[in-house]
């Protein structure tokens, strides 16, 4: 009896695909559309964008068109931006710090997630801080300097000395309130933001490493649905996709919004179990509340049932390939779990040597040493390193 059992092609990737495709999905990308919205508003509400046009610079011609077709066309996305970036705790802050990069000279770069966990791990710290005071029989409590010097700001207060302001528990519970109200107006306006402009720009280039693989399951750590717009051109082929972090939907809410913009774990041992106060905050639980769902452990548990059911047959081999991850420990349980998945090999597709250098680095944080070792070495290495090849225009692969 002849049973033919088709190996996976799993193709994984992370941020660094839209960026070689020039889109402008970076934070620091998003917080330049927002501060053309708020410079061009009021101009398209006035219909003087004829005023402004002679002396704009070409990029902002480029919003300058942008924000008058969404005021004409689009109206009611337009109301909803400005409602969710207004007195917006998060929005603020980030361009807060925006403007102080450029200001040093700074290329504007900012980790939103990175700041997030800053400032919650901080907020999570003065609760306690705060709490031991009120427990010593006090009616309020103080943080230290240092923890206000970093949450101030958030509230427009920077500066602060502990000494002129303390705190009931109650306060702790309210910024907490306000964070997270915020952080899902944030989250809905980036959903927009690449909705409405991001997925409408057509990529002039295609990727050969990716254009000659019989992809059948994506796994997505981006928002956007890149490859699935422009490479997964045969519709009657089936191509099983997982968005790890959510996807863009245009008929979106702030309720319906599956966007994961949180942070990754940092309590330890049992406390991770006993103190969940911001576990709003935290991915796993964003993932779980939002129902992204996990379908990549349905493709591994799949071959895993494969396996023992054709025991005696000869099973192909599962291949993954992974572009444009920097392959992060705090994706390390996803990465793990297939790369060690039986009869698999992992393509690793790097973009210049020190980018190869980081992506070794993190592996090694991921699988240990002795096993990245093991996997990379030998005539039938489970691991290998590939440089990228140059991106061609979309009209040189037509031709």
């Amino acid at each position: 009896m002849n049973i033919e059992i088709r190996g996976k092609k799993i193709l994984l990737i992370g941020n660094g695909f839209d960026l070689a495709h020039n889109l402008p999905t970076t934070y620091k990308d998003f917080l330049k559309f927002i501060d053309a919205f708020n410079r061009f508003k009021d101009i398209c509400k006035e219909e003087s964008v004829k005023k402004v046009w002679e002396d704009a610079t070409e990029e902002d011609k480029k919003y300058i068109l942008d924000m008058a077709n969404l005021y004409g066309k689009q109206r009611t996305i337009f109301e909803e931006i400005e409602k969710l970036i207004s007195n917006n705790v998060w929005m603020n802050y980030f361009w807060k710090l925006y403007t102080e990069r450029k200001t040093l000279g700074m290329d504007g770069w900012i980790d939103f997630e990175c700041e997030i966990s800053r400032i919650i791990q901080t907020l999570d710290q003065a609760r306690m801080t705060i709490l031991a005071d009120i427990r010593q029989g006090k009616k309020t409590g103080k943080m230290t300097q240092y923890q206000l010097n970093i949450l101030s700001p958030l509230w427009g207060k920077a500066g602060i000395d502990r000494e002129l302001i303390s705190f009931e528990e109650k306060a702790i519970t309210y910024r907490k309130t306000q964070f997270l109200k915020d952080l899902n107006r944030l989250t809905r306006c980036l959903e927009i933001y690449l909705g409405e402009f991001v997925e409408e720009i057509k990529p002039q280039v295609k990727l050969p490493d990716i254009e000659g693989l019989d992809i059948n399951c994506v796994l997505s750590f981006n928002y956007t649905h890149t490859y699935e717009n422009f490479y997964h051109t045969d519709k009657s082929k089936d191509v099983k996709y997982d968005y790890i972090h959510g996807e863009v939907k245009k008929d979106s809410t702030i309720e319906t919004c599956n966007l994961i913009l949180g942070i990754d774990e940092y309590l330890e041992g049992e406390e991770k179990n006993k103190s969940n106060e911001f576990i709003q905050f935290k991915k796993f639980y964003q993932r779980i509340y939002k129902k992204t769902g996990c379908k990549y452990v349905d493709w591994i548990r799949k071959n895993e049932e494969w396996l023992k059911r054709y025991s005696k047959v000869k099973n192909p081999e599962n291949n993954i390939y992974i572009w444009g991850h920097s392959l992060d420990i705090t994706d390390g349980d996803i990465l793990s779990s297939l790369i060690n998945m039986p009869n698999t090999k992992t393509t690793i597709f790097y973009h210049n040597q020190e980018a190869l250098g980081n992506q070794i680095g993190n592996l090694v944080k991921v699988l240990g040493e002795n096993e990245l070792i093991s996997m990379v070495h030998g005539e039938n290495a489970r691991i290998v390193f590939k440089e990228q090849q140059k991106e061609e225009s979309v009209d040189e692969n037509k031709n």
